[in-house]
């Protein structure tokens, strides 16, 4: 079977909810961002795809007009080049473009709150700090409480948790360096996050023109189609085993995972693909037949290029099959073009294997950005801004459309095992700081959102919103909004716990906004504190408290280090925060990836990557014994991994013992471009951290180290292999 040609996964843009909103001041009375042109209002019913007739005309119909000397509007077009004397003749006489054959280097629900605790025989432990209890999502570690599975480099290791000893480790196929997985029982899915893997696909039947000069030059080589790499990992005992290995067409979003069904979502976008050509100069000559060329491309369509493709990779690296992710009769057109932008959700039941879930063209897709995933047990949401097509906005409002950004939203239902369904979409206005911005409770899509800029002093003024969407007639409408929060700043972390949401907006003070969504129809603004600083990440620590990460800051926005507050959230009229404690001149990476942190209810451990090189430097882990009730926060103590040498010649080598670290600032720390005694080069960064019994364990690009949970003493390293 020849490579496929992919072009879009078909579906739906993004649909408006027009319905009125209430309970706020400010709100926007429609869907469209406020001040902008009707010509905005980008929503679109649905039309199914009766046939691959059907979806060729339509992609046809679209691409046809936009088309020009360098190809579409948005496409790159700068391939390939046509001399002015080239000529275009009649398509009866045309021939095939020769097949681009692969390039050689194919192997290039509800709110979790407590640390997602698990429990293995008579051993508790911790799983990734997800976002919905039941939902799992992709990480970097993995555990079921006897083994411990962590990617790096482009390696799986596998340890045993009992006696923290290696037991395997395995090379992932070339282009997983930055892999994540998830794991179901005994096997492991693994996803590459992106970048062209070689498949240069043959497009269809194109007439160009076989007169007495050539028409179209060879296409010069390029690193190929986007594509994601998703390979599948057996464990057997104490190995690992690497079994079937694809690539999607798209680049790698996210994924999911509610049972034993993982859902992968891909975004690729047509003018990355089409082998437009362009003029070899500013001749008319030339730019008439490199026009002519590009629309003859464009009637040349065939059904097998316009569906997103698997290519089966076989033990060279080399494609040895492929095949279509989804069938024409899956794909919705959109009734006003939005775009060339598309996204498809593939389904894999790990308990069958990777190949008949990424074979079986089950795919679905929408015919839109994918940018942020978010999941419930039910169904699957992906967000990206809206598409707008900007040749068509007057000049006068050219600034207001900029400003006022707005977000489209696709559901899918996931009740299925075997294939997502694309359901219906909504809209609303402004951007989304994270997946925190989604929520489903009840029935409805709480969304939160930003508008306007906060450096502008007029009507584009920054302000923060919390929307409710509900399913309608076809579409997600807007039924009660709550606007005004934050003027003039933007969203730094969003957290939604049953019918209330928080909300912290950031320029120079921190106001934690409580959001009463009891009345999905009125929601309402009930409490807010204001305190310097701000929480990147929120987490929830018992009843009526939150645990915020983040930024301690000085009066006029300036940022001081790493912050731990702890807040009284039991009235929300009147939140309060009990506890703080800052980590001078640091960083977190749990500010910014959720997966970082820890939280074992446990005994009150809330743990995060730390990285800090001004005033007393330091690389590695922090641990604090939270006491929500008491309201406390104490540290517990600090890891680092083993350093590693600085030989630029060679490969980085770990020395064989952590260095000893007391609790406190400071602690194991190394002045900048210093060598630590022995040799030792630099720390390592720690990623990620668990609870195994009564171990914590840590994660960095070296290795795993075991550490007794209540003192962070009697670690024991792991290298990998």
């Amino acid at each position: 079977m020849r490579p496929i040609r992919t072009i879009a996964t078909l579906a739906v843009t993004a649909m408006l909810a027009t319905a009125a909103c209430s309970g706020g001041d400010d709100s926007p009375d429609d869907a469209r961002p406020r001040g902008a042109s009707p010509d905005l209002r980008l929503a679109s019913s649905l039309t199914p795809v009766d046939s691959c007739d059907d979806l060729t005309s339509w992609v046809a119909d679209e691409l046809a007009p936009r088309v020009g000397p360098y190809g579409a509007v948005g496409g790159r077009g700068d391939d390939v080049f046509i001399d002015e004397d080239m000529v275009l003749e009649d398509a009866a006489g045309a021939a095939e473009m020769a097949p681009s054959a692969p390039s050689a280097d194919l192997d290039a629900g509800g709110t979790a709150g407590d640390g997602e605790r698990q429990t293995s025989g008579n051993t508790d432990f911790s799983d990734t700090n997800v976002q919905v209890e039941g939902v799992d999502e992709p990480d970097v570690v993995k555990t079921d409480g006897e083994r411990v599975l962590a990617v790096s480099e482009g390696r799986l290791h596998l340890a045993s948790a009992a006696d923290a000893r290696l037991l395997a480790s395995v090379d992932l196929p070339e282009g997983m360096y930055d892999a994540e997985m998830l794991l179901d029982g005994d096997r492991v899915l693994l996803f590459g996050t992106g970048g062209g893997y070689g498949i240069e696909p043959v497009f269809g039947d194109v007439p160009v023109s076989d007169g007495p000069t050539d028409v179209v030059e060879p296409r010069p080589a390029g690193p190929g189609i986007p594509g994601t790499r998703v390979v599948e990992v057996d464990i057997d005992g104490d190995t690992l085993a690497v079994g079937d290995s694809f690539v999607l067409d798209g680049t790698y979003v996210s994924a999911r995972m509610t049972g034993d069904v993982a859902r992968l979502v891909l975004h690729a976008d047509v003018m990355e693909r089409l082998p437009f050509v362009a003029p070899a100069n500013a001749s008319e000559a030339a730019a008439q037949a490199a026009t002519e060329h590009n629309r003859e491309l464009v009637e040349g369509l065939a059904p097998e290029d316009l569906l997103p493709a698997w290519h089966e990779l076989g033990a060279d690296g080399e494609a040895a099959d492929d095949g279509p992710l989804m069938d024409c009769e899956d794909a919705h057109v959109p009734n006003t073009f939005s775009g060339f932008g598309m996204v498809t959700v593939v389904s894999v039941d790990l308990s069958e294997g990777l190949a008949g879930g990424v074979t079986g063209a089950d795919g679905t897709g929408v015919m839109a950005g994918g940018q942020t995933v978010y999941a419930s047990p039910d169904h699957l949401y992906v967000a990206a801004p809206a598409w707008v097509d900007w040749g068509t906005v007057p000049s006068a409002e050219l600034d207001v459309a900029a400003e006022e950004h707005g977000t489209d939203i696709h559901r899918f239902d996931i009740t299925d095992p075997a294939a997502a369904t694309y359901d219906m979409s909504g809209h609303v206005d402004g951007t989304l700081l994270n997946q925190f911005a989604m929520d489903e409770h009840d029935g409805h899509l709480r969304v939160a959102t930003t508008t306007g800029e906060p450096w502008m002093s007029d009507a584009g003024e920054s302000e923060s919103h919390v929307v409710v969407l509900a399913p309608g007639d076809g579409a997600m409408e807007r039924v009660g909004s709550v606007s005004g929060l934050g003027r003039g700043e933007t969203i730094h972390s969003v957290r939604f716990m049953g019918d209330v949401g928080y909300v912290v907006t950031f320029e120079q003070t921190d106001p934690l906004y409580t959001v009463d969504l009891s009345d999905p129809a009125a929601p309402r603004v009930t409490g807010e504190l204001s305190i310097l600083g701000y929480s990147a990440y929120l987490h929830p620590v018992g009843d009526g408290r939150l645990l915020g990460v983040g930024q301690d800051a000085t009066a006029d926005g300036g940022l001081l280090g790493t912050q731990i507050a702890l807040f009284d959230v039991s009235d929300p009229a009147a939140p309060t925060r009990i506890a703080q404690t800052t980590l001078a001149d640091a960083s977190s990476s749990a500010e910014w990836d959720h997966r970082a942190f820890l939280w074992w209810a446990e005994d009150g451990l809330a743990a995060v990557p730390l990285s800090s090189y001004e005033s007393t430097p330091f690389e590695g882990l922090v641990g604090f014994t939270v006491d929500p009730e008491s309201g406390t926060i104490a540290e517990r103590g600090r890891l680092t991994h083993p350093a590693v040498s600085d030989d630029v010649f060679g490969e980085p080598v770990p020395l064989p013992e952590p260095i000893p670290v007391e609790p406190g600032p400071g602690g194991g720390s190394i002045a900048p471009g210093e060598v630590p005694p022995d040799g030792r080069g630099h720390l390592p960064p720690i990623t990620r951290s668990l609870v195994i019994g009564d171990q914590l364990w840590t994660v960095s690009s070296i290795g795993l180290a075991a550490s007794d949970l209540a003192t962070f003493t009697d670690t024991t390293f792991v290298p990998f292999g």
